[in-house]
């Protein structure tokens, strides 16, 4: 056997998971090594992020604990960069910890709140340590999907040395929290929220540029309600439920951690760091990724756009910050020069659920949802029309018997780009499943619809993914709705048009007897 895979846990998860113990023990029950607390390694941020501050003079310093502001940094604002905090973010810290000083062999996986953690995992600047990003999210699905009852499994604690009050860094202001511990007078900023912080570090770098005082150190996270309620999980519990159970436990750490000599608080753990460790082994770099402006047209970007399963006008203004770039178009422009991935967009994750894994249109969860939207909507009269297409691709058993499943797979993307080219910013698309596909068309009434359906049928009918110049088919169904209907009656209709369309088509090809 290889070397184990070993986890180290967000702070965050204290209160996303209500009986995180046991779910430790189903995690070793499944063959996970040794589970650390990444509190220790937000402990180290800020011992590194004083010392930091006192070797080198820093006036003020921005926290980079968020990957986020990271990289909104690095791809927006590089300006910004020589402020940010020249210290890894809680979890690196915590992997650089386990190596240098554990010996830790094997790899190390990260359970996450943070979709964006991702990009902190991969950048060459944070050495490559943890292997993985899993978030909350995910690993709820996954005991759903394998019906896991944890009660079934022992509690098992943490390994490793027990952290200080680390684990406040999971709600706004916790680094503010840590630092006040040993330091009561700094100057320190605390702001969270998308719709707060960006324009924040605007007027920062404002100030800075012309000489005005700022704070000594930002205390900055990307989402509302802080790491708690991050990207990557689905948190339920309420805000005072959160502060009272993280109240508990810091106050348990600091009866334990924390004595009073001369007015002068002695931090426990501080002290172990001062004798141990070396604040320049925890470092930071960053890098100036900025992308000017006026690179590709909107046309360029389709492709995208498409890949990044932004079909809608909506969600290609989404404009949540949380890549790192002021827009969705910007993070396009980026994926299409090739330094930045798809995964780097929220709702490209988020939306993952409820889209198909070869093409970026929804998945038979995803019409459904979809269409029972737009029957809602047709029945309160927000929209004048609804028809539904539903389509497959002629002989596809054939196309993979003769090209084989690979050639197969492209033409299934091609049906998805055909559908996705000649649809509206309103309109919905799928794969229902197989090689059958539905579209939603809210607002068309029959004539619109046909003409939407002979579209992709003539993209399709003139691509060239498959081999030596053969090309393919499909066949469209179309349906509109009445009053009567509903969102299963509107499919049955379809998917009897699409019957009759392909017997239709059959019966054409056939030669006439002699």
């Amino acid at each position: 056997m290889g070397d184990p895979i070993h986890l180290v846990v967000a702070p965050s998860a204290k209160v996303n998971f209500s009986n995180l113990n046991r779910l430790f023990g189903w995690l070793k029950s499944m063959g996970v090594g040794n589970i650390y607390d990444v509190s220790f390694g937000a402990d180290i941020s800020t011992w590194a992020y004083l010392k930091a501050k006192e070797e080198l003079s820093l006036s003020s310093v921005i926290a980079q604990s968020c990957p986020t502001i990271v990289n909104y940094c690095e791809h927006y604002m590089p300006e910004l960069l020589p402020s940010l905090a020249p210290v890894q973010s809680p979890l690196i810290c915590l992997a650089i910890y386990l190596r240098m000083k554990e010996k830790l062999k094997g790899k190390i996986a990260f359970l996450s709140p943070c979709i964006a953690k991702t990009d902190e995992i991969n950048d060459p600047n944070t050495h490559r340590l943890v292997s993985y990003n899993i978030t909350f999210d995910k690993l709820k699905h996954k005991l759903k999907e394998m019906n896991i009852d944890l009660d079934q499994y022992p509690e098992v604690d943490f390994d490793g040395m027990k952290p200080g009050i680390g684990h406040v860094y999971s709600r706004p202001g916790g680094l503010t929290e840590t630092v006040r511990v040993t330091d009561k007078d700094m100057w320190i900023r605390q702001i969270d929220s998308v719709f707060h912080v960006y324009p924040y570090l605007n007027e920062y770098y404002n100030r800075q540029s012309n000489q005005l005082p700022v704070p000594e150190l930002i205390d900055i996270l990307n989402c509302s309600g802080g790491c708690n309620y991050g990207t990557g999980t689905n948190q339920r519990i309420s805000m005072d439920e959160v502060d009272y159970k993280t109240n508990i436990r810091k106050q348990e750490r600091l009866s334990e951690q924390v004595t009073v000599q001369n007015k002068d608080s002695i931090y426990k753990i501080a002290q172990y760091f001062d004798s141990y460790l070396d604040w320049h082994d925890f470092r930071r770099e960053y890098t100036d990724k900025k992308i000017e402006n006026g690179m590709f047209s909107d046309d360029d970007l389709d492709d995208v756009f498409y890949k990044l399963r932004k079909n809608t006008v909506e969600s290609r203004s989404y404009n949540c910050h949380a890549c790192g770039y002021r827009s969705c178009k910007r993070l396009a422009q980026a994926v299409k020069l090739g330094i930045n991935i798809p995964e780097s967009c929220i709702e490209y994750e988020r939306s993952g659920l409820l889209h198909d894994t070869l093409t970026p249109l929804l998945n038979h969860a995803g019409l459904e949802a979809a269409l029972e939207q737009a029957m809602w909507m047709y029945h309160t009269n927000q929209s004048s029309d609804l028809a539904v297409l539903m389509l497959d691709v002629d002989d596809f058993k054939q196309v993979n018997d003769s090209f084989g499943h690979d050639v197969g797979d492209e033409a299934l993307k091609v049906v998805g780009m055909a559908i996705s080219k000649n649809i509206g910013r309103t309109d919905s698309a799928g794969r229902w499943g197989g090689d059958e596909f539905m579209v939603i068309l809210p607002n068309k009434g029959l004539k619109a619809a046909q003409e939407t359906a002979e579209a992709i049928k003539e993209y399709v009918k003139t691509s060239d993914v498959l081999p030596k110049g053969e090309h393919f088919t499909v066949s469209v169904g179309v349906a509109t709705a009445k009053h009567v209907d509903n969102p299963f009656t509107l499919f049955q209709q379809a998917d009897s048009a699409l019957y009759e369309a392909k017997k239709h088509k059959v019966s054409k090809s056939r030669p006439p007897k002699a």
